[in-house]
């Protein structure tokens, strides 16, 4: 509660010594003050609006390019697919620049690595003692008899077999570790443990042969290490050939191939076919044209320039029931945007005889301004593979006019994106109006505060003199009453 003296008045909230609503009057005042950043705020949430509008415009835009990009390389329109009458026997697969046709594959014989195993009877399991020393392991080729061993450009590996390792199990564990390009393992039966080694790969050349130097000082006899050996060059050894090493062997269309795999990859190029089994009949590959990747890349492509047309008639459209406008309605960057757009799907290039615009190929502009594919015109187009590769992939460094369709939008896509470009430019300017945005609210709001401080002391001081002045008026007032009713009361007596 306000106290009042007669001669001086304290006010404790401005406005309630004097009567006046102080806070409502300065609100008022700041509220038409404040209408200049008000607007300012306004337009910094248009602004933020537009970069947003028009990095969604970059992103579209961008993706319309990589789709134009796909469209540029020749090599999407190399793609193939493969067929096979007997996948089980010869399958195949291609890469770019595989040629369409037809091959026909016989397949006589299938890779194989050698395979030796140690004589049953020798070993109760793995656990069984063989002996000390050390194998050497050399990989080559063997004659077709196995008389005769011709060592390959390799090192020879040799393997110390002590104490530690002279199990069965042990062996096969050392010739593991050693990377000699043999595996090793125990196989166990009825007949007890044995020891079985087969080349890592396929072909003549990863046979191999092993040598033994016998702690026991004989190198080729039934007993000790020695009987690990497998060298009949040299009449050593107790291990048995269980399958020689051998290339495959088969005819494509006719010819005779050997492979030290199964997979053929450098006979046709950009053809590997893959053995699975000997045949009686030839098998017959059939290699074609993908022409559904080829549909699949338009089709990415007229999404991708969809995309971008739908985003910009949303933004830029005006309704008139509602009389409400879209963000970038009438902003002249977004329909400069729409109509180069619509101008390029018009254009027509000098990259093929027969498509020279993008309709011919089946790709024609709709009302609303978006693109469809037609099936059927577009399916007639693939039957002309070549020509249709042209008009969408060709690039003429020095005639712009024979560029195909993929380098047109390419390039007028980089326009707009590259530094210094049409959007990267115009978003650094709405950026740029953004900071000044800021600066200006800033110091609007500097001015804001040093007004509302103005008023507020004026109107304090007024309120403390409206106050004292309101004071002064009671305490006169207080005087002449008591004064009069005194006189009265005099009379009286």
């Amino acid at each position: 509660m306000t106290t009042i003296t007669p001669t001086t008045g304290t006010i404790t909230s401005a406005g309630i010594g004097s009567g006046l609503d102080v806070n409502s009057i300065i609100s008022s005042l700041m509220a038409v003050e404040s209408q200049p950043l008000t607007a300012l705020q306004s337009k910094a949430t248009t602004l933020q609006t537009d970069l947003s509008a028009f990095g969604q415009v970059q992103s579209l835009v961008s993706s319309l390019q990589d789709a134009a990009k796909t469209l540029m390389d020749p090599n999407s329109f190399n793609l193939t697919n493969t067929g096979s009458t007997n996948s089980s026997s010869v399958s195949a697969t291609t890469t770019n620049g595989a040629v369409p046709g037809a091959y026909s594959v016989s397949v006589s014989s299938l890779s194989a690595g050698q395979s030796i195993v140690s004589p049953t009877g020798q070993y109760t399991d793995g656990t069984s003692v063989v002996g000390t020393g050390s194998l050497t392991i050399q990989l080559g080729s063997w004659s077709a008899d196995h008389s005769t061993f011709t060592p390959g450009t390799g090192a020879a590996v040799t393997i110390p077999i002590g104490a530690s390792s002279d199990t069965l199990a042990g062996v096969a564990a050392a010739i593991n570790s050693a990377n000699a390009g043999v595996s090793a393992t125990v196989v166990s039966d009825a007949s007890g443990g044995r020891l079985a080694l087969q080349s890592n790969t396929t072909g003549t050349a990863n046979g191999f042969r092993i040598s033994v130097a016998d702690a026991d000082g004989n190198n080729s006899d039934a007993s000790g290490l020695s009987r690990l050996a497998y060298d009949p060059q040299n009449g050593a050894g107790q291990m048995t050939l269980a399958q020689a090493a051998a290339n495959a062997q088969a005819t494509i269309n006719g010819i005779s191939v050997t492979s030290a795999s199964n997979t053929l990859s450098s006979v046709i190029g950009g053809v590997t076919f893959n053995l699975g089994q000997t045949t009686t009949q030839p098998v017959t590959i059939n290699v074609t044209p993908n022409t559904t990747a080829i549909q699949t890349d338009v089709t990415g492509f007229v999404s991708a320039f969809n995309a971008l047309n739908t985003f910009l008639v949303t933004e830029t459209k005006y309704d008139p029931t509602t009389n409400t406008a879209a963000p970038l309605q009438g902003d002249s960057t977004a329909v400069s945007i729409q109509n180069q757009m619509h101008n390029l799907i018009s254009q027509m290039t000098g990259a093929s005889s027969t498509f020279s615009t993008l309709s011919s190929l089946g790709i024609q502009l709709q009302t609303d301004g978006s693109l469809q594919l037609n099936s059927t015109t577009f399916n007639s187009a693939l039957t002309n593979l070549a020509e249709l590769t042209k008009a969408l992939s060709n690039v003429d460094a020095t005639t712009a006019s024979n560029n195909g369709f993929g380098a047109v939008f390419s390039n007028w896509a980089d326009s707009l994106l590259t530094t210094g470009g049409t959007l990267p430019g115009k978003t650094a300017a709405i950026q740029s109006s953004i900071t000044s945005n800021q600066k200006d609210q800033a110091t609007m709001n500097t001015e804001l505060a040093a007004t509302q401080a103005r008023l507020q002391a004026q109107y304090t001081a007024l309120d403390a003199t409206m106050s004292q002045a309101n004071a002064l008026a009671a305490y006169v007032q207080q005087q002449f009453y008591a004064k009069s009713s005194f006189g009265s009361g005099s009379s009286s007596n």
